[in-house]
């Protein structure tokens, strides 16, 4: 027996993180515990943690890209040292804007299932409750803005990318901590459910043997 990846991890065929497949017995008590114990913990083990690599993998890009832009726009040049005009430079930021918010929805689609997961309180690292709260806003503000882009109507670009960057901001500055809370938080596998033994017929006790 195998799965398909949810809605949104889709192409994941050979990724490390995917639960083998499992051989059901033909018994249905048997097949039920190798469900429950063994494949489900699995699969939800799986998701968890490819859900938090998609999103460390997204946060790394955006960084990087984040860390370009800011080192072209101190030195006023492009990489090969040829001068940035203001036009450039302002053509640039837009197209680094709108290359993060494309990234970024990924961390909406998958970031509240993993937020409400996370237990700071009964992490090494409780005070994290602040930087998740700071996070789960930031994730609700893009929500908003991609229901709006979707359902009502037309949002300009340049209003897009004023309401994005901030939600975009806040993950790159609280993102390693949201990290560290999802990884602790990983569902554990579940003890396996016992299989009933099938019942026994019931005997008639003898009566005693009574003497004349």
């Amino acid at each position: 027996m195998g799965s398909f990846s949810p809605e949104g991890l889709e192409g994941g065929y050979g990724d490390p993180h995917a639960p083998r497949s499992i051989v059901l017995p033909p018994f249905a008590g048997r097949a039920a515990q190798a469900l429950t114990g063994r494949y489900l913990p699995a699969y939800e083990q799986a998701v968890h943690a490819r859900q938090t690599a998609a999103i460390a993998a997204v946060l790394g890009d955006i960084r990087c890209e984040h860390d370009t832009w800011q080192a072209m726009n101190a030195s006023g040049r492009y990489s090969d040292a040829t001068p940035l005009s203001a036009a450039a430079r302002g053509a640039a930021t837009e197209l680094f804007l709108d290359h993060a918010w494309r990234r970024f929805l990924t961390v909406v689609d998958h970031a509240p299932t993993l937020l409400d997961q996370c237990r700071p309180a009964s992490s090494p690292w409780p005070d994290d409750a602040a930087a998740l709260s700071r996070l789960a806003d930031a994730v609700i503000d893009a929500e908003t803005l991609v229901d709006e882009i979707v359902h009502g109507g037309f949002v300009p670009e340049q209003e897009r990318r004023a309401r994005a960057w901030p939600a975009i901001e806040t993950w790159l500055t609280d993102g390693g901590t949201f990290l560290r809370q999802a990884r602790i938080s990983a569902p554990h596998r579940r003890p396996a459910l016992p299989v009933a033994a099938p019942a026994r017929p019931l005997t008639t006790a003898r009566p005693a043997h009574r003497g004349p």
